[in-house]
């Protein structure tokens, strides 16, 4: 009786674990950054202009930067994004007491925790506030407390990141996505093994784009997912959709959106991402019309829509080669397309009738 009263309670269970990985990528915000910046000068520029042909009326700055949110411009910057994304989390945290939370930050050539702290960070911050506390400021009064909240830690963690870019970084300015699923995916196993019954769900915020050498490190990632029944949400903030986020969605029946009006974040969020996997299962969600399914070469990490594939173990390379460079299977069969090439040539130099009437068919 016990045991079916137990499985009873952990069926109608509704505690959650959410992993965010937050494309903290500073060359992308920072693109981001510049062409908002370049859109409010050019903004105030014309409303100076018409000021002195309306008599001197010009515009305020704060209704030069709504209207460039609202009419030309639909993305945003970092901070605005912050701000949208506490709303979310603290949304989601009030939904049960018991659920959890994990965000990693995705940067360039490196992914960490923001929270939870690890067992270090920890230490070196109660380590502070007992320092803190013993110090007085000028009137004799002890300094006040850093806060404790998880906003408070998540936001003292953010305002703190690395912003500067390293020198043997310069050469590439790709976020490492596919570190960041990995961390997210050994994350949600270690705490499963604690709560068996906690439903984990992978949340991704991307405005980098895609980088193609990443292609087999991020679909081992995604089939780790599928095969665990961990689905894995996208949010996608640039410009250009994401080729591995669409197939990271769509395998693994998540929900792929791309927000029209950034400046309506928070709106998105809560009427989207919000919910659990059964919670969705009663609603209407977005689904992805059409998903991009190309993959890239494992020899040039380039895109391709043709290519070779292994037989042995489905290794995708854009030219033909003798032998496989991932498992090393020979290859029997050799083709030569010099002489494929002279054949089909020749065969058409002989049938001149079939030339000549597609001749007649152009000239008219």
């Amino acid at each position: 009786m016990n045991n079916e009263a137990s499985t009873v309670i952990n069926e109608d269970d509704d505690t959650s674990l959410l992993v965010v990985i937050l494309d903290c990528n500073v060359y992308s915000w920072g693109n981001r950054e510049k062409s908002l910046q370049d859109a409010i000068s050019g903004m105030n520029d014309d409303n100076n202009d018409d000021g002195r042909y309306n008599g001197g009326i010009a515009i305020g700055n704060n209704v030069n930067k709504r209207l460039v949110n609202t009419s030309k411009n639909n993305y945003i910057g970092f901070n605005k994004f912050l701000e949208h994304f506490m709303v979310f989390i603290n949304a989601y945290l009030m939904l049960n007491q018991e659920n959890q939370l994990a965000i990693i930050c995705s940067k360039i050539g490196e992914s960490s925790f923001i929270f939870p702290q690890s067992t270090t960070d920890q230490y070196q911050q109660e380590q502070l506030e007992l320092e803190r506390q013993q110090l007085l400021n000028e009137n004799g009064e002890p300094l006040p407390t850093p806060n404790k909240t998880i906003q408070g830690q998540i936001l003292d963690k953010l305002q703190k990141l690395d912003l500067e870019i390293k020198h043997d970084q310069t050469d590439v300015l790709s976020s490492s996505f596919s570190a960041s699923m990995s961390m997210a995916l050994c994350y949600i196993n270690r705490i499963k093994r604690e709560t068996p019954t906690i439903r984990p769900r992978i949340l991704v915020f991307n405005i980098s784009p895609d980088v193609s050498s990443q292609y087999i490190s991020v679909m081992n990632c995604i089939f780790s997912s599928q095969k665990q029944s961990i689905p894995v949400d996208s949010c996608i903030l640039s410009q250009l959709d994401s080729t591995f986020l669409q197939q990271a969605s769509h395998l693994t029946s998540g929900i792929y959106l791309k927000p029209q009006k950034q400046e309506l974040l928070s709106q998105y969020l809560l009427t989207t991402f919000l919910l659990d996997t059964l919670s969705r299962k009663s609603l209407a969600y977005p689904t992805l019309k059409s998903v991009d399914y190309r993959a890239s070469c494992f020899c040039h990490k380039k895109i391709v829509d043709i290519g070779y594939v292994c037989s042995v173990c489905l290794s995708i390379f854009c030219g033909h080669s003798s032998s496989c460079s991932t498992c090393g299977t020979k290859f029997s069969l050799k083709i030569d397309l010099r002489k494929q090439l002279n054949n089909s040539n020749s065969n058409i130099n002989s049938t001149p009738t079939t030339t000549s009437a597609t001749s007649t068919v152009n000239n008219k």
